[in-house]
């Protein structure tokens, strides 16, 4: 039993080996906590606009191959 209790690691080692945080990265993180989202709101939101942005590429895409045309 003594030897299962040397294996497993020491949490306090691995936080002081983390980077500190940039300012930049403090300024991001407090924006997230001012908006009222949950995890799962915010990946529908993120999941919604990468699928607008594919879609865009593709009309672009059939425009410059003149397969389809949207605005005429």
């Amino acid at each position: 039993m003594a030897e299962e209790e040397k294996q497993t690691p020491d949490t306090g080692a691995d936080q002081s080996q983390e980077k500190p945080k940039t300012p930049w990265q403090l300024q991001k993180e407090s924006w997230y906590d001012k908006i009222p989202l949950t995890l799962k709101q915010l990946n529908w939101i993120v999941g919604i606009c990468l699928t607008l942005l594919a879609l865009t590429f593709l009309a672009i895409a059939l425009d410059a191959l003149g397969i389809f045309s949207i605005f005429g």
